[in-house]
Order: C-alpha cells, then sequence, then structure tokens
C-alpha cells in the first residue's frame, strides 16, 4: 500500500515536472546558479521532499492550510538535515527543470533511491 501511494506521488510529481517544463524549454536558463545543488544532493533531497509530500497526505488533514503548514514544517527539516536553503534549492530546481536530461537523471536516481526504501521497510523483522 506505501509503494502505491509513493509511486503515486512520483508519477503525479513527474506530470506536474512536465508540464512545467513546456515553458521552460522555449526559454532555457543555461547559466548554472553559482550555489547549485549537485544532482546527486537534489536527488536525496527530492527523495525526502517526496516522502513527506506522502506522509501529509496520508494524515488525513481536512484543511489544506494545516496541510500546507505539516509540509512546511517537513520541508525545513529537510533543508536543515541537508543544510540548504531555501534559495539554493529553488535556484537548483529551476535549473534542473530547464534542463529535462539532468532532471530525469535526478527523477532516476528518485525512484531508486524510493524504491530501496521500501524495500527496506518491507523486510520482515526477526522476533
Amino acid at each position: 500500500m506505501r509503494w502505491h501511494l509513493m509511486k503515486q506521488t512520483i508519477w503525479m510529481a513527474l506530470a506536474m515536472l512536465g508540464i512545467g517544463l513546456l515553458p521552460s524549454c522555449q526559454s532555457a536558463e543555461d547559466k548554472r546558479p553559482e550555489n547549485l545543488i549537485p544532482e546527486d544532493r537534489m536527488a536525496d533531497i527530492l527523495t525526502e521532499v517526496h516522502m513527506a509530500e506522502s506522509r501529509v497526505s496520508r494524515l488525513g488533514l481536512r484543511s489544506i492550510d494545516s496541510s500546507n503548514l505539516a509540509y512546511k514544517h517537513l520541508e525545513n527539516q529537510i533543508f536543515r538535515k541537508f543544510k540548504v536553503d531555501t534559495a539554493a534549492y529553488t535556484k537548483s530546481y529551476t535549473y534542473y527543470s530547464s534542463h529535462p536530461s539532468e532532471m530525469e537523471a535526478i527523477y532516476k536516481q528518485v525512484v531508486d533511491n524510493l524504491k530501496k526504501k521500501t524495500e527496506v521497510s518491507k523486510k520482515p523483522t526477526r522476533s
């Protein structure tokens, strides 16, 4: 069940990414930002971001405001964990969004990361 929710979240994110890339294909920003987060680290951050989105969606909060607050709290924890500020994350995400081949490589790694995490959580515990 968990993997189904994660898979659904990933597909939704990829669809939103695809829609977001349409306008950026016309006016791609080719200049790499100074504080660009490396691809492997960005994949780790996005893995955590998608897990946070999944956690919040499973909470079943009735209010969108409550969901947003819960997600923002988790997002801030992720940024602290990876020692990244919001500006660096936003600039990096924007850059990678305007470079589809790089973003595709990042999301392949995100999917692999999520698969590994679900495999670890599915392993039976020995008593």
